[in-house]
């Protein structure tokens, strides 16, 4: 998980658990380092710490190391993946679209949520 990205990810866990959300972290860190990290930076939703060589091999061989961290996938209540991207961006323009279309009641800049259709 991208040190950069937790924040991000917390206010989203903040703002929208109620409603069903979900978000699970993962991280290659040590356990100790991992542990501090995520309090030093208020993480409350889940993680898992995966430190292993076929981890790190996989994340070399598939996701060409380093560059593709933080992915995303946003999954709806039936298992679809709606929406996958790489890296971060302020504001969480593309995770709030995904979560609208996953079925979230997403307020708009205007303070007006979206309808709920069940996620």
């Amino acid at each position: 998980m991208c040190r950069e990205e937790m924040c991000h990810l917390q206010e989203l866990y903040e703002t929208y658990q109620d409603q069903g959300l979900v978000i699970l972290g993962f991280t290659f860190e040590e356990k100790n380092q991992a542990k501090l990290l995520l309090r030093e930076n208020g993480v409350t939703f889940p993680s898992i710490r995966d430190g292993s060589r076929v981890a790190f091999k996989v994340l070399d061989e598939k996701y060409k190391g380093s560059s593709g961290v933080p992915l995303h996938y946003i999954i709806d209540r039936q298992g679809k993946v709606v929406e996958a991207w790489y890296g971060t961006k302020e504001g969480h323009p593309r995770a709030l679209a995904a979560l609208k279309r996953a079925g979230l009641k997403i307020e708009d800049e205007h303070g007006e949520q979206t309808p709920h259709t069940g996620l």
